[in-house]
């Protein structure tokens, strides 16, 4: 094993995680000499499961798998996140017109569904943290209205009517791209949505790397995340940026984000 990499592991949920993605992690880990261990994490679960905590871990799995990890203060180091900077709010305040939604409005279903709006009148909505309540979409006021009343009758901690979420007009996106960024360089990125339609591509045109470093010149919400960002127009912008840990590698080159994010992960340590 290369000397770099033996205080350090992979530690990656089984379920849960596309077969194909754990095949290309294990085999990065093993072209790396980089410990691989993968483990399986009980839906609605308090806990982690035990596993060997001798290395330092790097994590990938779910958002309940990142959540126990951060409940953990002895393992947070290998979680690349901070539930405050990962927000559309803390986006749009510090990228201003680069982001989509430079417009939205953040605010909660309750207040949402106590206007008087057209039934017919679309919307796009979106959580404005990074749990992945759910997903961003349009939707007419009428369906959201009949998915508000189900809300009030359900106890969902993780979704409520008082949870903040982002309201805009809905956009003509031509085409999306998820980009892994480490310390504000892309390392790796892919297609994945053409005109709403999920389109799996490896890689993405240099004018969408350029657009992406410069705004990480001018703010990062962390070392280490995913920026999605839409071609809108003739025009790039910021869809969102997203935790690491837990964001979906659709045909992005595993390999490269491995090596990338594990020699950080092990200067950092280094530094620290």
């Amino acid at each position: 094993m290369p000397q770099r990499y033996t205080d350090i592991q992979w530690v990656v949920q089984r379920n849960l995680t596309h077969a194909k993605d754990l095949e290309n992690l294990e085999l990065a880990c093993k072209q790396k000499g980089i410990p691989f261990l993968m483990i399986d994490v009980i839906p609605f679960t308090a806990e982690l499961p035990y596993f060997d905590t001798s290395r330092r871990s790097i994590f990938y799995g779910s958002t309940t798998f990142c959540a126990l990890v951060d409940a953990r203060p002895e393992l947070r180091t290998g979680l690349f996140f901070d539930n405050t900077r990962f927000s559309i709010a803390n986006y749009i305040g510090q990228w201003g017109k680069y982001m989509l939604n430079a417009d939205a409005e953040i605010t909660s279903f309750r207040e949402l569904m106590s206007r008087n709006e057209a039934a017919d009148k679309l919307f796009f909505i979106r959580p404005d943290d990074d749990n992945k309540a759910f997903a961003g979409e349009t939707k007419s006021f009428g369906e959201l209205s009949k998915w508000y009343d189900q809300l009030s009758m359900w106890d969902n901690t993780s979704l409520s009517p008082d949870s903040r979420i982002v309201v805009s007009t809905p956009y003509d996106i031509r085409y999306e791209w998820r980009l892994w960024i480490v310390v504000g360089k892309v390392v790796a990125a892919s297609k994945y949505r053409t005109y709403f339609k999920l389109t799996k591509e490896a890689g993405c045109p240099p004018e969408v790397i350029a657009y992406a470093e410069s705004r990480c010149r001018e703010y990062m919400p962390h070392d280490v995340f995913v920026m999605d960002i839409c071609l809108c127009g003739e025009e790039f912008y910021i869809v969102e940026c997203g935790c690491m840990n837990a964001a979906g590698f659709y045909h992005a080159a595993i390999a490269d984000i491995v090596e990338a994010v594990s020699g950080y992960f092990v200067g950092r340590n280094d530094r620290t």
